[in-house]
């Protein structure tokens, strides 16, 4: 939960009120509201729905030799850990690496 001053709100188990501690602004635990979003992924893996088309990068193809490959850069966990990097020939061959 976020309070209108856009600082996030931790709400402690057993409590019935939660307070910012920034702005100090108190409310009712029975205002918050649980927002849920669902996400339906379709087929085996996401790398096949990443748009790897733009950069490219001097890096051979393990595949076919070739000089270039193009990658893009995703966060596809959470914020702490590093970013994924998708490489992608034009003979098709794809991989990733977790940085």
């Amino acid at each position: 939960m976020f309070c209108i001053c856009g600082t996030l709100i931790y709400v402690k188990s057993n409590s019935t009120k939660v307070e910012c501690l920034r702005c100090k602004k108190e409310n009712s635990v029975d205002m918050i509201r649980p927002i849920y979003t669902e996400v339906e992924i379709k087929g085996d893996s996401c790398i096949e729905a990443i748009d790897v088309s733009g950069a490219k990068i001097k890096h051979r193809c393990p595949a076919c030799g070739a000089e270039e490959m193009m990658y893009n850069t995703v966060q596809v966990r959470s914020t702490d850990e590093g970013q994924t990097v998708f490489y992608s020939c034009e003979c098709g061959y794809k991989f990733t690496v977790q940085s």
